[in-house]
């Protein structure tokens, strides 16, 4: 019987993972490790930062799979915080490999970021597109795929790695643009639109995403290789998306716009198109989506002031692990 270690398993998509291996692969043990204590029962835990290489070496131990989901996320917040995003992604990320070096771990399942690509200079986005990331938060995670692969070849164990591209679902912090969206429509405010809301994205729903991330994780042909995950079916821009969550709301809002300069943002890291192939995806792990847009958003509606974080959390939800 295989453990399998989930790092960051009490964030937002790491419990979701977690769920989803303890559902679908009832014959594996499950560990999380994580700043927090986790949303389930019948798992092992350990309660600890990856910056502490005694608490990582616990959680490691005798674990034969792990999955590295701990870091620090969102972009804006990362370049506030820059020397603390890279020591917790980078640093956090070697001492990782380090305790999977000494116990003998069999394989690695990085989660990586579409930040990688920066603005792609090919649409659709293929795993061999050209990488240019233009934040902290992509440069700590592209440097966070490196180390894996170099850890392996050296130390002789399994990786694989996952980029996913813009994940939502209830739990979601709202510091990301769907539960941001959702919240003020669900409240009777406006809804805020940076720039001119001509950025396009695909949005993937969180248990097709974890779903993906595990059969990269246990199918053996994915050794060694990238994925990216996410979905490529409902491509839609910025300011679509405020009008699909009014209409979903049933709520009388309006959409604001805000010039980007005059926004908290930062136009230089700010990614105009952000669409994905999923081609490899498809064909090595018959990876297909089980829920569209709409049935996604209407289900952050329908559990939002059941599990949505609140503001208390929010500072946990972005630092997993």
């Amino acid at each position: 019987m295989s453990r399998v270690l989930v790092t960051g398993g009490g964030g937002f998509i790491g419990a979701m993972m977690v769920e989803h291996l303890i559902q679908d692969h009832p014959e594996m043990t499950v560990r999380t490790m994580d700043l927090n204590n986790t949303h389930h029962q019948n798992v092992e835990t350990v309660n600890g930062s990856i910056l502490d290489v005694n608490s990582i070496s616990e959680a490691v131990h005798g674990c034969d799979l792990v999955i590295h989901m701990a870091a620090m996320l969102g972009v804006r917040r990362t370049e506030i915080k820059r020397m603390e995003c890279l020591n917790i992604n980078i640093q956090g990320t070697v001492n990782l490999m380090d305790a999977c070096a000494k116990e003998r771990v069999q394989k690695v399942l990085f989660i990586s970021s579409s930040e990688v690509y920066g603005e792609p200079r090919e649409s659709p986005i293929q795993e061999t597109t050209p990488l240019n990331p233009k934040s902290i938060y992509a440069v700590s995670k592209l440097a966070g795929e490196e180390y894996v692969k170099a850890y392996s070849e050296k130390y002789g164990f399994d990786y694989s790695i996952v980029r996913f591209f813009n994940i939502y679902g209830p739990r979601q912090v709202p510091e990301f643009v769907i539960p941001r969206f959702v919240r003020a429509a669900l409240e009777g405010k406006p809804l805020t639109v940076y720039g001119t809301g001509d950025q396009v994205r695909t949005f993937c729903y969180v248990t097709d995403a974890v779903r993906g991330a595990a059969a990269v994780l246990l199918k053996d042909a994915s050794n060694g290789e990238i994925f990216n995950i996410g979905n490529d079916v409902d491509t839609i821009s910025i300011k679509a998306l405020a009008s699909k969550i009014v209409a979903l709301s049933e709520r009388d809002v309006e959409i604001q716009f805000v010039p980007m300069n005059k926004s908290d943002r930062d136009p230089s890291r700010e990614i105009q198109n952000r669409l994905l192939d999923l081609t490899k995806a498809r064909e090595m792990l018959n990876y297909e989506l089980n829920i569209g847009l709409d049935d996604g958003i209407k289900r952050v509606m329908d559990t939002w002031f059941d599990v949505s974080p609140n503001r208390e959390q929010l500072d946990d939800e972005l630092i997993q692990g």
